[in-house]
């Protein structure tokens, strides 16, 4: 079968302490009641979303894991294999076993706030060599007119080198801009340089893309202009509570977030990727930009209203549309 989306990203495993009173001060030990590790990854999440809407084969997952003597790597990779995604193209690095997978460590308190902590590992190390190793799987892709779904968890160099293969082959880009350090200075002119059919970033990626600070249709406008100029054909910004605004040449859009009951475990971990997945998905349907992009908000916010990263499904959209 040959899928019609693969996803580059990357592939972490996910420390979640809960229920934890408040966060520790210098010296102080905290206990928590309940911690679980889970996969995760803006790219794992973005494949294993997608899955559940284009069925088993039509996703692959392409990253990097690093063959832990813990087994740790098996986690985020048995989960794509249990949700239908392709790991063939996965790059196992089997000669550091000392090394780690990326982690993600999440601190949740009773009251809600959290704070999280980014330990990178072998995603951060995925190469342009390493990519030109899918570049058959990319080329099928193209031929079946599907889309190439991307973060930016890898250097920026890996990312436009990407983008160069896709523009060769004539194949459709979805990017999620997510992915780098946020406290860096990132020079992202280099991705402009190649055709990107659809990006989504949140308010904030939004101001690093462009310099505007989003917060209303207006602003908003005002950073998608500078995508569009950049060659960018779709723009969709999402803002957490306030929806999404989508753009393209022919029009602009205030997406609101559906009214929701919002549980006291609502979180925003993995909402943007359940919102870029539901765009793909709904895409590679045949539907148009701005029905996709209302039912990817409204995924998104069910995802914030349930705990865990569960892949929203599509009869659950058809309940609140």
């Amino acid at each position: 079968m040959t899928p019609l989306a693969a996803v580059i990203g990357a592939l972490n495993i996910d420390l979640i302490l809960q229920d934890l009173p408040h966060f520790a001060r210098p010296g102080e030990q905290v206990n928590g009641p309940n911690v679980r590790l889970s996969p995760g990854g803006k790219g794992r999440n973005i494949a294993a979303m997608l899955a559940a809407w284009l069925g088993p084969g039509e996703v692959s997952m392409v990253g990097k894991l690093v063959q832990d003597e813990r087994g740790l790597y098996q986690i985020p990779l048995e989960s794509l294999k249990a949700a239908g995604v392709n790991t063939e193209d996965i790059l196992i690095d089997r000669a550091r076993s000392n090394n780690l997978p990326t982690l993600s460590i999440f601190l949740n308190r009773v009251d809600g706030k959290r704070a999280s902590y980014y330990l990178p590992g072998e995603n951060e190390s995925l190469s342009s060599i390493d990519l030109d190793q899918v570049q058959p799987l990319l080329a099928q892709i193209a031929k079946a007119d599907g889309v190439l779904v991307m973060t930016l968890e890898m250097p920026l160099t890996t990312a436009a080198h990407i983008l160069e293969i896709a523009a060769e082959l004539g194949l459709r880009v979805m990017l999620d801009p997510g992915g780098q350090p946020p406290q860096a200075e990132i020079d992202f002119s280099p991705l402009f340089n190649y055709p990107i059919t659809w990006l989504k970033p949140n308010a904030e990626e939004a101001r690093r893309l462009t310099g505007v600070r989003v917060h209303d249709l207006r602003t908003a406008n005002r950073a998608a202009k500078r995508l569009l100029d950049k060659g960018v054909e779709h723009v969709l910004i999402t803002n957490g509570e306030r929806g999404a605004y989508g753009f393209s040449s022919e029009e602009a859009f205030h997406l609101r977030a559906p009214e929701l009951s919002i549980p006291p475990e609502a979180e925003s971990t993995g909402c943007g990727d359940q919102v870029l997945a539901v765009l793909c998905a709904v895409t590679l349907q045949g539907k148009g930009f701005r029905e996709a992009a209302e039912m990817a908000v409204s995924a998104g916010s069910l995802q914030y209203c349930q705990a865990g990263l569960e892949p929203i499904r599509p009869d659950q959209i058809d309940e609140i549309i």
